[in-house]
């Protein structure tokens, strides 16, 4: 599965290279959960507030794509064989779980958009400047005059209107679904050069052995010659 790579990106040693990744997937799926649990990710609070089920898979798989990114620190820095061996299996896993993770994230966005413009419309998009924890469903009081009331400090200082919330939610599922699918092909690549260095750590392994074992038979043959003589 590695392809028979030599080098990261062309020019980084496949150790390092391996480091720098599993640094990677530790940081940034560190970062992707951190933000979900407190209520700032955007389309961990959507998809959550839409299926809640969901909501807890989608920190379940990043908590462990986190966990496989210290094992891979670990395996890279030590050059263990069996720890680049688990990771490598771990980036595979874990760029297939991604992508289903991604697909059902963005069919829940567009399938429920009705209700998180709802949402948006009573509490505002959520976002850094609007922290959301609560992925309660919103119902809101659909009357023609209707208007959440916006005042500071309660809990619709952030609400938006219809046409700008539709606004938001289309710029966001545009921009989430073209990041985040640039990002797939990022990370199938990292996985290749995972498996490459979990190839060549075995590969050495076994060349290790056989030069320890051809030097035992040529010991044990000496012996025998001198016994004979």
């Amino acid at each position: 599965m590695g392809l028979g790579l030599d080098k990261c990106c062309c020019f980084i040693p496949l150790r390092l290279g391996t480091c720098l990744i599993a640094i990677y997937f530790f940081a940034v799926y560190l970062f992707y959960s951190t933000t979900g649990f407190i209520g700032v990710n955007a389309a961990v609070f959507y998809s959550g507030q839409s299926a809640k089920a969901w909501y807890y898979i989608n920190q379940l798989f990043t908590v462990f794509i986190c966990v496989g990114g210290l094992v891979g620190i670990f395996g890279s820095c030590f050059s263990s064989r069996r720890f680049a061996q688990a990771f490598s299996i771990i980036t595979w896993v874990g760029c297939v779980m991604s992508i289903v993770v991604y697909i059902i994230t963005l069919v829940l966005v567009i399938v429920y958009h009705g209700s998180i413009v709802d949402s948006c419309r009573a509490i505002g998009f959520v976002g850094i400047k609007n922290i959301h924890r609560d992925i309660t469903p919103v119902h809101l009081n659909n009357q023609q005059y209707y208007t959440p009331v916006k005042y500071p400090g309660i809990y619709t200082e952030n609400a938006g209107s219809e046409s700008d919330c539709r606004s938001v939610l289309k710029s966001f599922v545009i921009l989430y679904g073209l990041v985040t699918l640039f990002l797939q092909f990022i990370q199938i690549y990292f996985a290749y050069v995972v498996s490459a260095y979990a190839k060549r750590l075995k590969n050495g392994a076994r060349h290790h052995r056989l030069h320890a074992q051809q030097i035992k038979d040529f010991e044990e043959a000496r012996y025998h010659m001198s016994t004979v003589y």
